[in-house]
């Protein structure tokens, strides 16, 4: 398998029933479904933690005593992982209209990119922004 992708396989972390997935690397991958589907068990205590807990392992047995202790997730297999930064949305602060693309700054960049190549093309990059009202959702007014 190749190493453009992190694998997991027979994840079983919280309501996760033998999930196995393939997530592109160096991509922009959202994690979507309906509350309680498995997005945050899948991302944040399957990949994240194992992610961690293997960056944990390369400290010294000193610098070790002094991190949380932190188990292996319920999977069969996960392979390709990298340093992670969790970045959880309840923290970010700000208004109701935060995100991690107005705490990062990466909103107008990707408005920017969306406007530029979308298929079919649907408007310059204001039609992107839920602040806005071309592109903010009519039923809750950008509030989500």
């Amino acid at each position: 398998m190749t190493q453009e992708y992190i694998v997991v396989t027979g994840a079983r972390e919280n309501n996760l029933r033998d999930v196995s997935v393939r997530v592109p690397k160096r991509k922009i991958t959202a994690f979507v479904g309906v509350s309680g589907s498995g997005k945050s068990s899948l991302v944040f205590d399957t990949i994240a933690a194992e992610a961690q807990r293997q960056l944990n392992e390369t400290f010294s047995a000193f610098v070790r005593g002094f991190l949380p202790k932190l188990g292996q997730p319920d999977a069969d297999f996960i392979e390709n992982l990298s340093t992670a930064i969790v970045v959880d949305q309840r923290r970010l602060g700000g208004g109701s209209r935060s995100t991690l693309g107005t705490v990062t700054d990466i909103n107008p960049l990707l408005r920017l990119l969306f406007s530029r190549r979308s298929v079919p093309h649907v408007g310059n990059g204001h039609v992107f922004g839920f602040n806005d009202p071309a592109g903010m959702c009519p039923g809750c007014a950008g509030i989500g």
